[in-house]
């Protein structure tokens, strides 16, 4: 007759086992998703990485002092995609959300210089046409936005 080989581990059996397995399955296969709510409920939807899910409060995004448009600095490199409140009115950047397109900083909300400006998009930025004279009419010209006479 054989012997059946047992092996006993002093500290564990196999229920522990079989729930350190089970917790950790479960934590791999639903951790990729986040949400941020006061009831702490999954994301809206599944493909959001991060779901900010308040009805009363609002996103505070990190505030930094730019120091150029194509200065990184007070970051330490440029990065595409990052996005930062800009505190401070130096060189070419004014107070405002900016993003990073991984050259530069660039106004999510791009602002005229004078009461009467109209910015257009050119199919890369957004840029400003200057308020007409008295008596002028706004046309397109060559698909650019020109006042004439």
């Amino acid at each position: 007759m054989k012997k059946k080989l047992e092996i006993q581990l002093p500290c564990f059996n196999k229920g522990f086992i079989v729930l350190i397995i089970l917790l950790f399955i479960t934590m791999t296969g639903f951790s990729q998703n986040v949400s941020i709510s006061p009831a702490g409920a999954l994301p809206a939807n599944p493909a959001a990485g991060l779901d900010v899910n308040f009805t009363t409060q609002g996103l505070l995004v990190p505030r930094v002092a730019l120091t150029a448009s194509t200065s990184f600095l007070p970051l330490a490199a440029h990065v595409a995609g990052m996005i930062v409140y800009n505190t401070v009115s130096v060189a070419d950047v004014v107070p405002g959300l900016y993003y990073n397109n991984g050259a530069k900083w660039i106004p999510v909300f791009p602002k005229a210089t004078t009461t009467g400006d109209m910015l257009y998009w050119d199919g890369a930025t957004w840029k400003s046409i200057p308020i007409g004279q008295p008596g002028q009419k706004l046309q397109l010209v060559a698909g650019v936005p020109t006042w004439v006479n």
